[in-house]
């Protein structure tokens, strides 16, 4: 499968990558964005997308094989976020190692004043992560401090506090790696607690 690159080759490229909690941080990412009108592309491999002159695009997908490579090595990417490497694997794997190599590979590519952002809580993304790059920051983050609620958590972001109606028990992992990710394009805590008081 071959990318059309050319979409996107202007644009400051972050992708998030995973077999655990991809969707949830990509439209975490998009809800947060588009509550404080902070242009941004959303890219899909694979899929039909429709971009503008945003600056910025997140991108998820193309962890399968084409050949011996995965096909996310052609976006050429600035910004990795690696959430979590579990479970069932995508076609063309037959060993987590293999998949681990895959983005181990994609790490390793990201240019001079690229970015790694990975759960530490994530066994495999910390093995990856810990690995020093030559002018790659490694950004390590794990589930935000929260109190539990009756209808989800409650979040100290900042200055202040939010609650957040969900019941998804991995939600503080998820808003631990949208935090990171958005820190990188100037997103600041104020505008994610101001975003979530409307999730």
């Amino acid at each position: 499968m071959q990318i059309n690159t050319d979409l996107i080759k202007h644009k400051q490229r972050i992708y998030i990558g995973g077999t655990n909690g991809v969707d949830e941080i990509f439209e975490l990412v998009k809800f947060v964005l588009d509550h404080v009108n902070k242009p941004a592309d959303f890219f899909t491999v694979g899929a039909d997308n429709t971009l503008t002159d945003a600056p910025v695009v997140f991108i998820k997908g193309g962890d399968e094989l084409d050949g011996d490579d995965a096909i996310f090595h052609q976006l050429d990417i600035h910004i990795l976020l690696l959430h979590r490497i579990k479970d069932k694997l995508p076609k063309g794997y037959d060993t987590i190692d293999a998949y681990v190599a895959q983005y181990e590979k994609l790490a390793d590519s990201l240019p001079k004043a690229g970015t790694f952002i990975f759960n530490v809580d994530d066994n495999m993304a910390t093995l990856i992560g810990k690995k020093e790059r030559e002018d790659v920051k490694n950004i390590e983050y794990s589930a935000l401090p929260s109190t539990k609620t009756s209808s989800g958590f409650t979040f100290n972001i900042g200055s202040g506090a939010v609650a957040v109606s969900t019941s998804d028990e991995k939600f503080p992992k998820y808003l631990a790696g949208v935090q990171a990710v958005l820190k990188r394009i100037g997103i600041s805590d104020a505008q994610i607690l101001s975003a979530l008081k409307d999730y």
